[in-house]
Parts: structure tokens; C-alpha cells; sequence
């Protein structure tokens, strides 16, 4: 059997090929070269590099054929400006085929690489996915589709389509009669794959569907399920629209606040930013910050001038454009951290100069005064004062919280990051309604004083609670619970050790006590990794594993669910919180095993291990499939090792005591409870907070 090569472990190191050697024939009335076709800020195949760069890799090779001199020339430009190495290979003969651009690309690439096509856009989810993937020497694998039925982007006459059993690809073509799956166009390749592509060029078959055929003949495609991740194969100019739609679709973020979901983002990702990248081609991030504080600034001017309504409509704009700046670096896939800090910056900026604008027109109206029939200075200057020193202490403890404490805060209203949309929009409507009178502005000011100092006292008691009960979660918005399987969800760990601790006292000579410790230690991970770690290298580590697996299978389905299982789980659906199944036990035995016990509608995902797709790369998927703000998730296990998966990738853990008591876990600084009954009861879905009814040892920081 042929050795894995393992490439979650070196992203950095791994290749990505990208053909771009057709004319694009049916695009010719829209472009020249369909590569470099703007689609929502970017050419394709800027897009396509920078999606790849962002899920790791920095290393490209672009084969080129029609109308080379001026792809190679962007790709030279793009190189220096994105700081990737990008080598051009010239396919002389790209009229017979992407097989033969594949072919071309062979002395370049002599270890296991990613391929993509320049007119594909994809989610980078699916890329960050594929890259860590194993794959082995003389095998490749497959990003497929399995919404066959359900993906509307897709031209059923038109698009690949692949038949799959047991996680392999059995069939592949345009006109195949029986298939349960599409082609995405992202592959992992080892370098078998031009040994194929020569094959079939030598049967007069040069496309990379027929090298794919033939290696899938000899069972050597895997595929992986993109899941909910999107994708576009842009063939015609509808194909464009579709993809333009889908990007712009999927710039909302899980944390908008109400005015952003419901009239902001309508508003821009229409509107302001297409029409920002239409006029201005090359702009930044950046500059649509400064854009934004410049209409503030505006705004405030306005409300010196006695521009009232004015002020409040510019208000508005720079919240919508408050939302651009972020829309277009993820357009143009220039997010970064400067950026992030840059934009704070100039929203206190933008959001002083309104507030002093606005006081300073107040305290100028005499029809405030007729109307209030007393001095009003004295309630102008406290409602500004407040408004303005409240709204900066909420950026202020955001940042505060994370620094002292380790966490963010939570809730539609007090989470980090949100509540700026609701202010601006107060204060515009108190610009706008001066038309009915002036002291709509006293009104505004006065309202988002009491919304800021609400924000404030919340986020006080929170961290006062927080400080003496050195508790991680408290002040959590969960979205996401995900459940180990065994020893959380069913009822097996009994079972599973002592199948386990009876196969080790009788391979590898040591007594029950210390195969039990050992058994012990490990648990968590895939038996075989559990063996390998406390016999590394041993003759007999396939054996054993295979054995365990075998006994497995076959005894597993007679332990049940826990009793709390069903009614934990239907509460936090009714609480809108997402559910998941992420385990080391095979996939296909989790699957089934959930199936059978009839929970597989109360979940949202279930997952299990196979070949590379360990658990914590499972919750990896979960959270970047589902676009989960990894603060917002939590993971319950019953080992010691779930909390390192856990901690791995950034989500908060609470162990269950089965398997391990309360001071084991205590000792590791880690919070338990003792079953999902308890946990749901820690959940005040009401309040969107964790509410520990027992305090022990000190917080993990995720």
C-alpha cells in the first residue's frame, strides 16, 4: 500500500496549477481573453490565485495558450502586487484540450499540487478544504457536488457530472446517464496523474475529464463533498451574471446588526459598492474608509451650516459605506488586519464629528427651547456629552474585554462589533426629522446616550460576573453546539474500552491497569492514532486496529443514545442553535449509527473520521462550511483530547463526566458538567448567555 502524503501539515508547501489556455469561445462577445474578465472587482484569474493564497498556497503555475502576451503580462503584475510567486507555461497546442495544458505543466511539478480552472470561481472554503486533504501517491482527489437537485447555478446540459460510490469516483462525463454528483473543478493531484494524462492523449482523449476517467477506472479518485461551499463555472455571460449574484450574496457577515441586514447591506451591496467598483477600478478597502470618514466629516459640516437634513441622509451614507469598505476587501480579497484597525480609527473619528455637529446645532435652535419651554443647554450638553463619551466606551471595552478577559462580548445589541448601525441610523433620523421639528436632534442624541450607556452597564455586569467567576463563557452567543460521538451522543465508551483494553493485554503483553491508562490517555483520537501513540512503529499496531474496527462495527449499534440526548437536542433547536456531530469513529458507522436511532433530523451535520478528515479538521469544516464566528461555538466532549481539538481551532469546550471525572478535568483548568441535561440547563436562551451553576478551576482561553 502506497504511503499517504500528508498536506494539512505543510499548506505552505503545496503548488497550485491553474489552466487558463482556452479562448473561452462562447464569452468572446462580453471579452478577450476570459481569464481576465472583471467579475465583481476581480478578473478570474486574480480571483482564482487569491482565493488559493488565502487558503495557504503561494506557489503558482498558470498555463497560458490564447492570447498569452497579455495574460502573462497581468500575471507578471499580479506576482509582484500580491506577493506570490506565479511561473506562465506556454501550451503552444491548448487547441486540443485542458488535458493537454495539464500535460504541459509536467517538468514543473514533480510533488502532490492543487489544480483549479481560471473561469471557475469557488468558495475558498473548498480550496482550504482540499489542501489539507490527504492524498496518496498515484491517486487524486475530487472536490464534487452532490446538490444535483438542488444547485440552481448549475447548466445541467452543460456541466460535468460524476457517479460516486463508497467516497470514490466510478464515473465522469458530460452525457453519463447515472450519476449523483457535478465536477467542481478543484482537484488534488499527486504526480501520477500526467502518467494518465500521456495514456489518455495517446487515445486521442486530451481533456482532463478523460484522465480523470481513466484513474478513476483503476479506483484511484477520491472525492470530497463541498458541502454547502458554492461554486461557478463561467462558460457564458449568463454563467457571469450568476457569479456576480453569488458574491454579492454572500457578503453579509453573522454579526450585522439589525439596520445592517435590513437596510444597509440592501443598500450597498446593490448599490454603493457596484457602483464604486464600476467608477473606480483599483479602489482599496482603505480608501473607502477615508470615503466614508469624508462624508462624515460632511455630515457634520452640514449640521454647522443648519443643514439639518442633509446631515442626516449623509449620516446614513457613511453607514452604508461603513459596510463597503468591508464588502470590497472581501470582493477583491484584500482583507486584512490594518485594514480592520484603520477602519475602527476613522468610524470614532466619524463618530465624534456627527455627535459634536449635532450638539452644536442644538444648542443653536431657539424652537428647541420654545418647544421644551425651559433652558435646554444644561440637557443638550449632557445628552451630547453622554452619547459621545458612552459610544466610545463601547469600542473601547470591545477591545478591553479581549485584552483583560479573553473573550468578546455577545447579543444583537452588546456583542463587539455591533450597534454602530443602530446609533447612525437613530442619529439620522433625528437629522431627517427636523422637517417636523428641531428637537428630533435633542431626541437622537438623548437615545443613543441611553442605547450606549445600556451597552455599557450590560457589558459591566458581564464582566464583573466574569472576574469573579473566572468563567470563559459567560456572555457567550452561541450559534453552534458540536457533540463528540462516543461517551457524549451514545452511550459506548464502556463498551469501546473494554474491546479496546482486551485487544491491547493480548497483543502487546502489558496489564489491563496500564492498557486501561493508556486506553485512557489517548482517548479522543482514531484508535489507530491511539495505538500508534502508545506503540509507535509496532508490528502488530494494522492488526489490532483492523481487528477494533471489525468489533466495532459490529457491537456498536446495540449501545444506545443517552436518555437526556433527544430533549437536549430539541432544545437548543428550539433555542436556534445549530447542532453537529464531529467524531474519531468511522463516518459511515456515525451516519448510520444516527440514522438508526433517529437523530439525524435534529442535527444539522454529522461527521466521523476517515483517511485525513480527523476530527478536528471536521470542526474546521463545520465552522468554515457553515460561516460560524468561531467565538459563537461550542464544542462538548467527554476526553481531555476533545479539548484540544477544541482549543485547535478556537472554539470554547465543556467536558461531560463519563469518562473523566470532575477533578481530571478541573486539574486541566477545564469547566464539566455532568451530562446535556445540565448543559441545557446552563443555556438562558432568553438572555443569549452560559450560566455556570458551579465555578472550578481557571479559564482556557479559545
Amino acid at each position: 500500500m502506497s504511503e499517504a502524503i500528508k498536506l494539512g501539515e505543510a499548506v505552505s508547501g503545496v503548488k497550485c496549477l491553474i489552466l487558463a489556455a482556452g479562448n473561452g469561445g462562447r464569452m468572446a462577445q462580453v471579452c478577450d481573453s476570459k481569464p481576465l474578465l472583471q467579475i465583481a472587482g476581480l478578473p478570474l484569474i486574480e480571483r482564482t490565485i487569491a482565493t488559493a493564497q488565502q487558503a495557504g498556497i503561494s506557489d503558482f503555475y498558470v498555463v497560458t495558450g490564447y492570447a498569452a502576451e497579455g495574460l502573462e503580462s497581468f500575471l507578471a503584475e499580479l506576482s509582484r502586487r500580491r506577493s506570490v510567486r506565479i511561473t506562465s507555461i506556454r501550451n503552444s497546442d491548448w487547441q486540443l484540450g485542458n488535458g493537454a495544458s495539464l500535460l504541459s505543466a509536467r517538468r514543473e511539478l514533480d510533488g502532490p499540487f492543487v489544480m483549479m480552472m481560471a473561469d471557475h470561481i469557488v468558495d475558498e472554503a473548498i480550496v482550504k478544504q482540499i489542501v489539507r486533504e490527504p492524498v496518496d501517491d498515484g491517486a487524486v482527489v475530487l472536490a464534487v457536488d452532490f446538490r444535483v437537485n438542488g444547485n440552481r447555478l448549475v447548466d445541467p446540459g452543460d456541466v460535468t457530472k460524476v457517479q460516486t460510490i463508497d467516497h470514490h469516483v466510478t464515473g465522469i462525463g458530460k452525457d453519463i446517464e447515472e450519476y449523483n454528483a457535478f465536477d467542481t473543478g478543484v482537484f488534488l493531484c499527486s504526480p501520477s496523474i500526467f502518467d494518465a494524462a500521456e495514456e489518455s492523449a495517446g487515445e486521442g482523449d486530451f481533456s482532463v475529464t478523460g484522465v480523470i476517467r481513466r484513474m478513476a477506472g483503476d479506483g484511484r479518485v477520491r472525492i470530497l463533498d463541498v458541502e454547502e461551499g458554492y461554486w461557478v463555472d463561467v462558460d457564458t455571460p449568463t454563467d457571469a451574471k450568476n457569479a456576480k449574484a453569488v458574491l454579492y450574496g454572500n457578503l453579509c457577515k453573522p454579526a450585522d446588526g439589525f439596520i445592517s441586514r435590513t437596510i444597509n447591506r440592501r443598500i450597498s451591496t446593490r448599490i454603493t459598492t457596484p457602483l464604486l467598483l464600476r467608477l473606480w477600478k483599483h479602489v482599496t478597502p482603505n480608501q473607502v474608509s477615508v470615503l466614508s470618514f469624508l462624508v462624515a466629516v460632511l455630515a457634520a459640516i452640514s449640521f454647522f451650516l443648519a443643514l439639518p437634513v442633509l446631515g442626516g441622509a449623509l449620516i446614513q451614507l457613511t453607514s452604508v459605506l461603513d459596510g463597503s469598505d468591508g464588502e470590497i476587501a472581501r470582493l477583491k480579497k484584500l482583507q486584512s488586519s490594518f485594514g480592520n484597525f484603520f477602519d475602527a480609527v476613522l468610524d470614532r473619528y466619524s463618530d465624534s464629528l456627527i455627535i459634536f455637529g449635532m450638539f452644536f446645532y442644538a444648542l443653536n435652535s431657539s424652537r428647541i427651547e420654545g418647544f421644551l419651554g425651559l433652558n435646554p443647554t444644561s440637557l443638550i450638553i449632557g445628552a451630547s456629552a453622554v452619547a459621545l463619551s458612552s459610544s466610545m466606551l463601547v469600542s473601547y471595552t470591545s477591545a478591553k474585554s479581549i485584552v483583560d478577559f479573553g473573550y468578546t462580548y455577545g447579543g444583537r445589541l452588546t456583542a463587539a462589533g455591533t450597534g454602530r448601525d443602530l446609533r447612525l441610523f437613530v442619529l439620522t433620523l433625528g437629522g431627517i426629522g427636523v422637517l417636523i421639528h428641531p428637537v428630533s436632534v435633542l431626541i437622537a442624541l438623548s437615545v443613543v446616550a441611553v442605547l450606549a450607556t445600556g451597552i455599557l452597564l450590560w457589558r459591566l455586569q458581564i464582566s464583573w460576573r466574569y472576574s469573579r467567576n473566572s468563567n470563559p463563557l459567560l456572555g457567550m452567543r452561541l450559534k453552534a453546539v458540536i457533540f463528540d460521538f462516543d461517551g457524549t451522543i451514545a452511550d459506548t465508551m464502556p463498551f469501546l474500552t473494554e474491546l479496546a483494553v482486551g485487544l491491547i493485554t493480548r497483543n502487546y503483553g502489558i496489564s489491563e491497569e496500564d492498557a486501561l491508562a493508556g486506553y485512557r490517555a489517548t482517548t479522543g483520537l482514531d484508535f489507530g492514532s491511539q495505538i500508534e501513540r502508545m506503540f509507535p512503529g509496532h508490528p502488530k499496531n494494522p492488526e489490532v486496529v483492523a481487528a477494533m474496527e471489525t468489533s466495532k462495527t459490529e457491537g456498536i449499534f446495540g449501545h444506545a443514545l443517552f436518555d437526556e440526548v433527544i430533549p437536549a437536542l430539541k432544545f437548543f433547536e428550539a433555542s436556534s442553535v445549530k447542532r453537529f456531530i464531529c467524531s474519531s469513529t468511522r463516518e459511515g458507522i456515525v451516519r448510520d449509527y444516527v440514522k438508526r436511532t433517529g437523530i439525524d433530523g435534529l442535527l444539522d451535520g454529522s461527521f466521523g473520521y476517515r483517511q485525513g478528515f480527523t476530527k478536528g479538521r471536521q470542526i474546521e469544516f463545520v465552522l468554515n462550511q457553515h460561516g460560524l464566528d468561531r467565538s459563537e461555538v461550542l464544542f462538548v466532549g467527554d476526553s481531555l483530547a476533545d479539548a484540544q481539538f477544541a482549543a485547535d481551532n478556537g472554539v470554547r469546550f465543556i467536558g461531560i463526566r463519563h469518562l473523566f471525572s470532575r477533578e481530571e478535568f478541573r486539574e486541566q483548568g477545564l469547566f464539566s458538567v455532568g451530562g446535556l441535561a445540565e448543559l441545557a440547563r446552563l443555556w438562558d436562551s432568553s438572555k443569549g448567555l452560559i450560566q455556570f451553576t458551579e465555578v472550578a478551576g481557571a479559564p482556557v482561553r479559545a
